[in-house]
C-alpha cells in the first residue's frame, strides 16, 4: 500500500494521480458515469486541474491491472512460453502386437 493512502493525514486526497492518456470511447453504466463526473470534479477541486474522462479511466484502470493479484498471476503464466512447445518431442517405440 502507498504511503498516499496508509497516512490518514492525506485521507482527502485522490488514490488514482492523472496521468496524461489516449482517450478512448466505450458504453459505461448510466450510475458509473455519475459517480466519473462526481470523481473528476472532486480531483479539479484537490489538484487544480481537471482531468478529461479517459485520463481518470486510464489511470484507475492502471491501478485495477496493478492490484488485481488473479490477473497478474493469469498474465504472468499466459506470457510465459510454454515449456511443452520448447521440448523435442519423445519418441517412443510401439508395442509390437
Amino acid at each position: 500500500m502507498s504511503r498516499r493512502t496508509s497516512n490518514l493525514s492525506d485521507a482527502n486526497y485522490p488514490i488514482v494521480s492523472v496521468q496524461r492518456f489516449q482517450a478512448l470511447k466505450c458504453d459505461v453504466n448510466t450510475r458509473q458515469l455519475d459517480e466519473l463526473a462526481l470523481y473528476i470534479s472532486y480531483v479539479e477541486s484537490v489538484t487544480r486541474e481537471k482531468p478529461t474522462e479517459g485520463e481518470v479511466v486510464g489511470a484507475a484502470l492502471a491501478e485495477l491491472f496493478k492490484l488485481d493479484r488473479g490477473f497478474q498471476k493469469w498474465k504472468d503464466d499466459v506470457q510465459k512460453p510454454d515449456v511443452r512447445q520448447q521440448k523435442p518431442a519423445e519418441v517412443r517405440p510401439t508395442a509390437k502386437a
